[in-house]
Formats: structure tokens, sequence, C-alpha cells
């Protein structure tokens, strides 16, 4: 399927390709990995597929190009019966000549060296949207992942509300506490089962989302497995727009440059005059005497020599060069925005994991007990709780802005897209 020019990005695309051609696809109420998701999206994503018929469409320009013009036959009767010397027909003439028209000037050659150039072209955004598809389906697993571990934070959230009631219960019949407390803590449950609601209606969203990569309407896996975690040495960005050449969006270019100078040499081609030759008989009276003609015709190029084809096609290659910058402008733009969420979300992960969530774990469980033993109050308790709940929802969005951004660097520089494995479905 692909060109020549491809060779020297073959490694990256079949790293790209490496995550899925080996993957089996989820059974229906199974568990799906990344490389299932990815291989799924590979084979069924609808757009691909469509792209498939553009290069098939491609290859029949290609053949359609080489084909060589087909021959003309023409009759033509003079001197039919009618009056005085015409009338007997004896000086009727019919002649039968068979016309072939000869391409000048490389014609044939020059479309099909565009044709051809063509299917690459087309190729090319084959590989374009290929990249974009693992990205997207990369990301939507991420959601997904990330939805899950939010729905058992929020179970979690639930569980813990539901401890503090029976609690205060106990308290407001010794004396310790009054009844308003009792009505707050069952409120704070109700909101805390509203929250898992929210989280699990999200978490469905996200399951839909992942399963249209593959364009599918339901989703027919129980889970997705990974590790969110996960988390890798931020390599430098200098090395990272080093790498950017290998994108498809960039690299796409020097085919298209080939086609553009195809375009030129078939424009300059149809500057050349063609001539169309003719040969066959020439029966004269009726039928007795037969002779044969030859002939050609030629136009005159004397005003029309196709110079606006050609100042069109010399433009289009003048402009290739600035499309190419424009594009890698895009994606080193794309890249430095990637690149500072990565930054951004490693800090606040190693952070968190350092200090936040360790000490609002330890502040939630200090107070509980106090609790138990009389010396903080339900405000007090409800307060650690809410901390320890943000620092562990910050604590989720970073772990998924870095594993998003991953997938977005990934793509920008065609580099294959990973995400960690966990036996268990996080």
């Amino acid at each position: 399927m692909h060109p020549p020019s491809f060779t020297m990005h073959t490694r990256v695309f079949s790293l790209l390709l490496l995550l899925a051609s080996h993957a089996h696809a989820a059974s229906p109420g199974g568990s799906l990995s990344l490389s299932d998701a990815l291989a799924l999206s590979l084979r069924q994503n609808p757009e691909l597929k469509s792209y498939d018929w553009d290069i098939r469409a491609a290859e029949a320009r290609t053949l359609q190009a080489g084909l060589k013009p087909n021959p003309v036959i023409n009759y033509s009767a003079q001197n039919l019966p009618g009056s005085g010397p015409y009338r007997g027909g004896d000086i009727m003439e019919n002649t039968l000549e068979l016309g072939q028209l000869v391409e000048l000037g490389g014609k044939r050659q020059a479309r099909v060296n565009e044709a051809a150039a063509g299917r690459s072209v087309a190729e090319w955004a084959y590989q374009v949207r290929r990249v974009e598809v693992l990205k997207n389906t990369t990301q939507a697993f991420v959601a997904v992942l990330a939805a899950q571990r939010q729905v058992q934070l929020a179970e979690e959230t639930a569980a813990l509300s539901e401890k503090v009631t029976p609690m205060t219960q106990k308290r407001v019949e010794a004396g310790k506490a009054n009844a308003v407390e009792v009505m707050r803590s069952k409120v704070a449950v109700a909101s805390a089962k509203i929250e898992m609601e929210q989280a699990k209606r999200t978490l469905a969203t996200a399951r839909i989302n992942l399963a249209v990569q593959w364009g599918a309407q339901t989703a027919n896996f129980d889970s997705v497995k990974g590790d969110l975690e996960g988390i890798k040495a931020v390599p430098k960005f200098s090395t990272l727009v080093q790498r950017i050449q290998s994108n498809p969006e960039i690299a796409r270019w020097s085919a298209e440059r080939d086609r553009r100078y195809a375009a030129l040499a078939k424009q300059r081609s149809l500057a050349k005059p063609d001539i169309t030759v003719s040969a066959g008989p020439r029966m004269l009276g009726k039928g007795d005497d037969i002779s044969f003609v030859v002939g050609f015709s030629i136009p005159l190029p004397f005003k029309n020599k196709n110079q606006g084809g050609i100042a069109e096609a010399e433009a289009e290659i003048a402009k290739t060069d600035s499309e190419r910058k424009t594009s890698e402008m895009n994606v080193y733009a794309q890249l430095s925005a990637a690149y500072q969420v990565l930054l951004r979300a490693t800090t606040e992960v190693e952070l968190l994991n350092k200090d936040v969530l360790p000490g609002a774990k330890e502040a939630e469980e200090a107070v509980m007990q106090g609790y138990e033993a009389g010396r903080f109050t339900q405000l007090e308790i409800l307060d650690a709780r809410r901390t320890l709940i943000q620092a562990r929802n910050q604590h989720l969005r970073a772990l998924t802005d870095y594993h998003q951004a991953q997938a977005e660097i990934a793509a920008l520089t065609a580099a294959p897209i990973s995400l960690q494995r966990s036996n268990a479905a996080k």
C-alpha cells in the first residue's frame, strides 16, 4: 500500500501498528486493553475505510491515465444521386476513414506520472488520518480509565459518608451532639450518592465515545484496563521538536510537491499540439472503382499555448514551501501546548503523591478518630473529608491530563502510542 517515499518512515508507522497487530478484539463482556482498542479502530474505523476507497480511486486514475486514445471511424458520402449529372449516382463517392489521435510531447506519460503521484498523496492522507485515529482512540481510552477511577472514588466517598451517620446517631443518643448533626450527616450521604450517580453517567458517556472510534454504537466491554499511575520522565522539548518531521502532516508535503511537479509537466505537455492521422478506402460511382485516401490534421498553436495552465501549475509549486512551513508551525504550536500540559501534570502528580494526598488522608483519619473520642466536631470531619476528596479529584485530573497530553505528543511526533497495562482494571 505504501509508495517508495514511505521507506524512511516505515519504522515509525510499524511501531504505531505494533500495539495493535497482535492484539485480539475484546469479546463482549470482557475487559478491554489499549492495544485491543487500537486494533479495533485500525480495522473498523469508518473513516479509515473510506480512505481505502480513495486509494483505490487513485489507482483507477493511474490506470485510466495510461490508456491510449481510441481510434475513430469516419464515413462520408459525396455527390449523392440527384438531378442532372448526379442522376444516376455514377459520380457518387463513399469514403470510409479510420483516424487515430497521436499524442505528442509525452502527454500520456505525464498523465501517468501525475496520477501515480496523486496515489502517493492519497496514501499520505490515509497516514495522517490513521495517526489521528490512534490518538483519538488513546485519549478516549484514557477518558474511560479516568471515569472508572472517578466512580471508584465516588463509591468510596459515599461509603465513608455512610459510616459517619451511625457514629453521629450514637453521639446524639449520648447527649454529646444535637439532632442537626444527624440531618447534616444524611445530607452528606445524599450528596455523595448524587456525585456517584454523576460519575456513573460520565463513565457511560466515555464508554460510548470510545466505542465510536471503531464505528460501534454500544460499548460491548465491561471495563478497560490500564495503569493511570504510570508516569515517565518527561523528554527534552528539543528532542521532541526534532521528531515532528516524521509527522505525516509534515512528511506528506514531499509527496505533494512531487504531484505538483508532475502536474506542471502535464500542463507543459499539453502545450504541444497533437496530430490526427487518418486513412481509408474511397468507392467511386456504384462501387466499381476504389481509391485510397490519407490525411492528417494538427492544430496551430498561435494563441493558445496553455499559458494559463502552466502558470497555474507553477504557482502551485511556488506555494508548496509556505504551506509546508505552515504545517510545521501548526504542529510545533500544538506540540508546545501539549508539552506544557505534560510538564504541569507531571509536577502536580509528584506534589500530590508526595505531600498532598498523604497529608489529606492522615488528617481525615485523625479527625475521624478524634470525632469518635469527642475531640472534633462533625463540621471538622466534613471539612477534612472535603479536602481529601478535592485532593483525590485533583490527582485524578492531573493523571488524566498527563496521559492525554502524552497521547497528543505521541501523535505529533509520530511516536508509538502506549499506555502501561495492569492486571487489575483501574
